[in-house]
């Protein structure tokens, strides 16, 4: 009984380190302006309240930055709903001018953009957006390819009902 209790309390530990992935396709994706502009493509994704964003990545992003904006306006962003806690990302090494950059892939930095970073979610949705940090008035960015990948992880105590609960099973038998 005791070696069984020890190896749930090691799969219960196990489990509380394994991260879900997320990963969207970023291909069509416009930036329009600012942060809330209304045209700026979006993205609402259910996820538990208490679940923690412990990473995110953009993967051989492909974009071109429009008009008079420059390749390093472009921001992608994940928020707590649509206000809240957020983790902004600027595109790592994009050069301050007009045109199509890429392939190029990168972890969000810890801080990102205005001191954001990682967080946790208290809304119930993480919200994804992209944005350019100066308004043009037209199309700033247009994404023609890549992948962002967000890693998160359940509340703690949710892993702990769940140990709880095969204990409980297993006392029984």
């Amino acid at each position: 009984m005791r070696k069984l209790l020890l190896s749930l309390v090691c799969a219960s530990a196990v489990a509380t380190a394994n991260a879900a992935i997320i990963n969207i396709d970023l291909a069509g994706w416009e930036a329009w302006g600012g942060y809330g502009n209304v045209d700026n493509t979006t993205l609402s994704i259910p996820l538990p309240a208490g679940a923690e964003i412990v990473a995110a990545e953009y993967i051989d992003l492909v974009y071109t930055a429009e008009g008079a904006s420059w390749r390093s306006e472009l921001v992608l962003s994940l928020n707590d709903g649509p206000s809240g806690d957020f983790w902004d990302s600027d595109i790592a090494g994009a050069p301050g001018s007009p045109g199509a950059f890429g392939p190029v892939s990168g972890p969000f930095a810890n801080p990102g953009l205005f001191s954001s970073g990682p967080f946790t979610v208290s809304t119930g949705e993480l919200f994804v957006t992209v944005y350019d940090t100066f308004n043009d008035a037209d199309r700033d960015q247009l994404i023609t390819s890549g992948t962002l990948r967000v890693e998160w992880v359940p509340e703690p105590a949710s892993f702990a009902l769940l140990g709880l609960g095969a204990l409980a099973l297993f006392r029984r038998r």
